[in-house]
């Protein structure tokens, strides 16, 4: 079958329609899992008892699992054991699997970022009369963020290539849009490029944001 570019342009609208299905899975799982992630790096980065072996496992199982096979096992797998779980939308469900995971890479590239701050500004600090959650907030998180920043817009880009699991559940985002469009038509070689451009205008932009906030973060630590 020939590619027919005119199809290709066609198509395009067509499945953009439903990027904000996308975005909206993006959006809510990474604020969850930057949240969910600082939180672990800082018990790991401690040492904090018993805290810091269960985040060690939880990270371990999101780490070396196939996300698909946590989706499978949250949607499906719980469901048979939870009212909750069965009573949940798709989209709420992929939004909690794909925070999950990648709350557990976040607090990796954190955890890496928190080990780079200097202690000799954090014994500075102290010698202010900081506490130590003072410490933490103001001085050590928000060099740790800038620290981190590449990490974290990679794990973000991974998120947005992740949320094409959501078809998987039956939502119509991108990835959904397509395939049904795909069954209608069968012009599947001119679908999934459109696809494919859509993601990557999508993560052009998202490398656009990350070189700006670099280059601001840069010149107020200049």
């Amino acid at each position: 079958m020939n590619f027919q570019f005119s199809y290709f342009v066609e198509v395009i609208p067509k499945v953009a329609r439903h990027l904000d299905i996308t975005l909206q899975l993006t959006l809510t799982a990474a604020i969850i899992a930057l949240i969910f992630g600082t939180v672990l790096a800082v018990i790991r980065y401690y040492k904090i008892p018993i805290f810091y072996q269960l985040a060690s496992i939880y990270i371990f199982i999101m780490r070396g699992t196939p996300v698909v096979v946590q989706l499978y096992f949250f949607y499906f797998g719980l469901a048979t054991a939870s009212n909750i779980v069965r009573e949940m939308q798709p989209v709420t469900a992929v939004a909690i699997v794909m925070s999950l995971n990648i709350s557990a890479f976040m607090s990796e590239s954190m955890r890496g970022a928190l080990l780079s701050v200097d202690d000799g500004q954090k014994q500075a600090g102290y010698a202010l009369g900081m506490s130590h959650a003072l410490v933490i907030r103001r001085i050590v998180l928000p060099q740790a963020f800038r620290i981190a920043l590449p990490a974290l817009f990679n794990d973000i880009i991974n998120l947005i290539k992740m949320s094409s699991l959501a078809f998987m559940l039956g939502i119509l985002d991108v990835m959904g849009a397509a395939k049904v469009e795909g069954a209608q038509t069968f012009r599947y070689f001119e679908i999934y490029a459109a696809v494919m451009l859509i993601y990557l205008a999508v993560i052009a932009f998202c490398s656009f944001i990350h070189k700006y906030l670099e280059k601001k973060y840069s010149r107020a630590y200049g």
